[in-house]
């Protein structure tokens, strides 16, 4: 969390550190109480002693009902009256009378008796409420505790008369062995329900009264009563509690969120079970109060703490703030500002700073004036800068009208040389193929057209490298087929390397046939008659390869000879215009150096790449990359 006041974040440290103390003493003296708690519990085992509280209240209330039907299963005019099958008028007045005496005396919900052997139903008022049939699930209860022969046994059913549910306590009724019917009262539940909630440890413990097969009979919650427990009870610890243990604590941790304890204790000498599941933490209600506690003391101290650390802060940052002003207005050009006394003769760091602003004060006065002498000296450097900036641009404008003149020159000069010199060739051709008497005046005129052709293809190169590099090409890019290319270039130097009985081969590879790569025809032309030519005309004897293969997205070129070859530290130079390398260092082929210029000044227009590899008297290869797609 960020805070732009220093108060604040001072406050919020030191209410932090209270409430983290506070905590962590509380945490110390929880656990501690805890662990002790819990030790002593271990050795009384607790839950029994809630669990036996429970019961008794309990017990006394399950124990009246059961005493009173068992009083009535026992009851000799009743059991005349059922084993005669009902047919007493005197049996059966006084039968119902002890059924209604004994409903007005004790207060039960209902006072009743079954026969077995004619399925009435008398409760009391002298009434017989119904007669039981085995179709009729309501009246399961009856038939199975006859066939179980299950002498107290406990259902909680739904009476219509009194719409109303109500726990039955059924008692057999047996003569001779022989089982004449049931006999019982009916409990309101709620009074028990009640009493089992007063009797809970913590609003999150469970209490259930089971039978011997796990049943619920009783509980706070309807949905759980006449289910099983094993939707709340792994099978090992529901195993335990339906042994013959009479009580028990079962401490097992089976369940992952928290720490249970289940205690059980039996009820009187019946088969039904008393099982409370209660929260381990919960059984100390002293713990909570201690947690409480120690959030309440975190609440007051953290107010405390932020109510003393912001008087005590702000005497702090008030001068700071003060501080703060007189920057501002020293920020703004005021270095007239006068810092307060109080602040420059405090002995603490408020001090300290209130002196630094003073010191700071004092030279950004010394600054600024050495500033205002260094503007002053600037501003006369930035006239004596705009007259030089006036001057060079003059002169750039003169530099590109001489570049300007002295490319109209050459375009111009160019065409006055080349119509006299096509004249000289041209006569100096007939000369050379006209019967002349002479055969000196025949190699005269040969001499004649050779120097012509020289001097025309220097003028050719001189032209192209100045339309180069004024910028006047411009590529027209266009699909090229390569192979047709490379033949044409091939066909036209042929006829060269043949004169001077070199070897030249072409090599095309025929899966490649019909390749394109998208370029200038003409510009990338001129690359390669450069390179075919110099490999022609730099080679005495031996071979000229041309070929090409691709790679990847480029294709690469390749032109090489058995020539003069380039020594290692000339490579560089023979791609600069008028360079020329010799073999001998004193026999040159003629020619003003400009082809590799060219080659180098063409490609990297067309987007292109050369390289050379070359031993000195033993031949040169030139590799031209080229992008399939300019």
């Amino acid at each position: 969390m960020k805070f732009k006041k220093i108060r604040l974040q001072l406050q919020f440290a030191m209410g932090i550190l209270v409430v983290l103390m506070i905590v962590v003493s509380g945490l110390v003296n929880y656990y501690s109480a805890k662990k002790s708690l819990f030790k002593r519990y271990g050795e009384i085992e607790f839950p029994l002693v809630i669990l036996n509280s429970a019961q008794s209240d309990l017990q006394a209330i399950l124990e009246k009902g059961i005493e009173t039907s068992e009083l009535l299963a026992d009851d000799p005019t009743l059991l005349s009256w059922f084993e005669d099958e009902e047919t007493d008028p005197m049996l059966e007045d006084l039968s119902l009378k002890k059924l209604d005496y004994i409903h007005k005396s004790y207060g039960y919900s209902t006072v009743f008796a079954v026969s077995a052997a004619t399925f009435n139903y008398w409760s009391e008022d002298f009434t017989k409420i119904d007669v039981i049939s085995p179709d009729d699930k309501d009246d399961s209860w009856f038939f199975y505790a006859i066939g179980k022969n299950e002498k107290t046994a406990f259902n909680f059913d739904h009476n219509n008369e009194l719409d109303r549910t109500i726990l039955f306590v059924n008692v057999l009724m047996e003569k001779d062995n022989k089982v004449l019917g049931i006999a019982g009262v009916g409990l309101d539940p709620s009074i028990l329900i009640d009493k089992f909630e007063e009797q809970k440890p913590s609003p999150r413990s469970k209490l259930w009264l089971v039978d011997k097969a796990g049943k619920v009979i009783m509980s706070s919650k309807r949905d759980d009563i006449g289910f099983s427990l094993t939707k709340h009870l792994p099978l090992s610890v529901l195993s335990v509690l339906l042994s013959d243990i009479n009580e028990g604590v079962v401490a097992e941790n089976w369940n992952e969120e928290k720490e249970l304890e289940l205690a059980f204790m039996r009820l009187s000498d019946t088969e039904y079970k008393l099982v409370m599941l209660t929260p381990k933490e919960d059984l100390f209600p002293v713990l909570k109060k201690m947690r409480r506690l120690s959030w309440w003391f975190s609440i007051v101290f953290l107010v405390v703490t932020l109510l003393v650390t912001g008087v005590w802060i702000r005497k702090i940052t008030n001068p700071i703030l003060r501080l703060h002003q007189y920057s501002q207005r020293m920020a703004k050009g005021d270095l007239e500002v006068k810092i307060d006394k109080k602040l420059i003769e405090r002995n603490d760091e408020i001090g300290l700073l209130s002196n630094a602003f003073e010191s700071m004060k004092s030279q950004l006065s010394l600054y600024i004036e050495r500033i205002n002498k260094t503007n002053d000296a600037l501003n006369i450097e930035k006239e004596q800068l705009k007259i030089a900036n006036e001057q060079l641009s003059e002169a750039i404008h003169k530099a590109s009208e001489s570049e300007r003149l002295t490319q109209s020159f050459l375009a111009n000069i160019s065409h006055e040389i080349r119509t006299p010199m096509n004249s000289i060739l041209g006569f100096s051709q007939l000369l050379e193929y006209s019967e002349l008497e002479s055969e000196e005046n025949k190699l005269y005129a040969s001499h004649v057209v050779r120097g012509g052709q020289q001097l025309l293809t220097t003028l050719d190169s001189i032209i192209n490298l100045s339309k180069i590099e004024s910028g006047v090409v411009k590529p027209v890019f266009e699909p090229i087929d390569i192979t047709t290319m490379l033949t044409d270039t091939y066909d036209l130097y042929k006829v060269l390397a043949n004169q001077k009985e070199i070897e030249m081969h072409l090599e095309i590879d025929e899966q490649l046939k019909g390749s394109t790569m998208v370029s200038d025809i003409a510009l990338f032309q001129l690359v390669l008659n450069n390179l075919v030519s110099n490999a022609v005309k730099y080679t005495e004897s031996g071979f000229v390869n041309l070929g090409y293969k691709l790679d990847k997205e480029q294709i690469v070129y390749h032109i090489c000879d058995s020539g003069i070859g380039i020594a290692k530290k000339d490579i560089e130079a023979v791609f600069k215009p008028f360079r020329q390398v010799s073999f001998n260092h004193s026999e040159t082929k003629g020619g003003a150096g400009l082809g590799l210029a060219i080659v180098s000044k063409v490609l990297h227009i067309l987007g292109g790449t050369v390289e050379v590899c070359s031993v000195l008297g033993e031949g040169s290869t030139f590799y031209v990359r080229m992008p399939l797609n300019c």
